[in-house]
């Protein structure tokens, strides 16, 4: 159980719908059901009762639902709780999804200022809906997220109501990621998604939406989620030692600047793949940053156009079109 499961399942019972408030999450209804049943499963009964309208909240569901908000009200008190010495001190807040070109762009900014008398400087890392959240909450003053093309008009709206714009810094088509020490690379095999069904997928615990593990390939759609060899992990170091140790994969995008050396992971194309993946810096509407902010942010930017450039996955507005005219309307 986390705090992200609790606002899922507030969610839920006020919708009274779990493919409803799968939308509003920005997730798949399969994942978000999967959430709740492990809910269920650690407060030991059923919190809801399923029907072909909804759910309704059982006796037991809705004692969770009183003491989830409860709980959620105190964890936005702690939000936006900022130490007195913090405000006198140069700040650097940023909120990311797991993506170690954004960390490699926030540690760069942090070694240039050895010099300055006094500094608080923030990473955190979570879901798209984590950074929106902490962006509109205010516990961070930048977020860096990543969605699906076919995503686009409905962040747009959500960050629209929530006060947040965006700049678009990337696009990219998503790319497996193996040891180049595999054992199809050894066999001079071809790296595919269906060469790779009897390998394990690795995936970080908590990321449920669809974006970087929902592949559309030649007009089909293959949900890695439901991989019937999975490893969750936490953090990005245990993720990348163990594909550079073993036969196993994920999906990432261009790799970064010590990726190969090391690692020894390579990042492969998919072949015939047709999703796009963008990347937007968002803050607050008429947010005032401060100089450090603002560096990290060109840092960032620069670091992005460099990949964009460099992207093996070819015209990426030929792929998006190309995946806008396989796509049910």
């Amino acid at each position: 159980m986390n705090i992200n499961s609790l606002e899922y399942f507030v969610t839920v019972a006020e919708c009274g719908s779990i493919n409803k408030a799968a939308k509003k999450l920005f997730m798949s209804q399969p994942h978000l059901s999967n959430i709740i049943k492990d809910l269920e499963f650690s407060a030991g009964t059923d919190l809801f009762e399923r029907t072909n309208k909804g759910v309704t909240l059982t006796e037991a569901g809705e004692f969770y639902l009183n003491r989830s908000k409860a709980i959620l009200k105190e964890v936005e008190k702690l939000k936006g709780f900022t130490p007195v010495s913090e405000k006198n001190s140069d700040s650097l807040r940023v909120s990311m999804t797991k993506f170690t070109h954004v960390m490699e762009c926030f540690n760069e900014v942090c070694s240039r200022k050895d010099n300055v008398d006094k500094f608080t400087y923030l990473l955190n890392e979570g879901t798209t809906k984590d950074v929106l959240s902490d962006v509109i909450s205010g516990y961070t003053d930048v977020g860096v997220i990543h969605y699906a093309f076919l995503e686009k008009k409905n962040m747009k709206g959500y960050m629209k109501n929530h006060d947040i714009i965006g700049k678009e810094i990337g696009k990219f088509s998503p790319e497996i990621c193996v040891s180049k020490h595999h054992e199809l690379i050894k066999q001079n095999k071809k790296i595919t998604l269906d060469a790779l069904r009897d390998y394990g997928f690795t995936r970080y615990i908590g990321q449920y939406e669809d974006f970087i593990y929902n592949i559309t390939k030649n007009g089909h759609q293959e949900d890695l989620n439901n991989s019937d060899k999975t490893i969750y992990v936490y953090g990005r170091a245990t993720l990348m030692n163990l594909i550079s140790v073993s036969n196993c994969y994920t999906i990432g995008i261009m790799p970064f600047e010590k990726q190969n050396s090391m690692f020894d992971v390579l990042s492969i194309p998919i072949e015939g793949c047709q999703d796009a993946i963008i990347f937007e810096i968002i803050t607050k509407n008429n947010a005032q940053l401060n100089e450090t902010t603002r560096e990290f942010i060109e840092v960032l930017s620069q670091r992005f156009k460099k990949l964009s450039q460099q992207s093996s996955s070819g015209n990426i507005e030929n792929l998006i079109q190309s995946s806008m005219s396989v796509m049910p309307t």
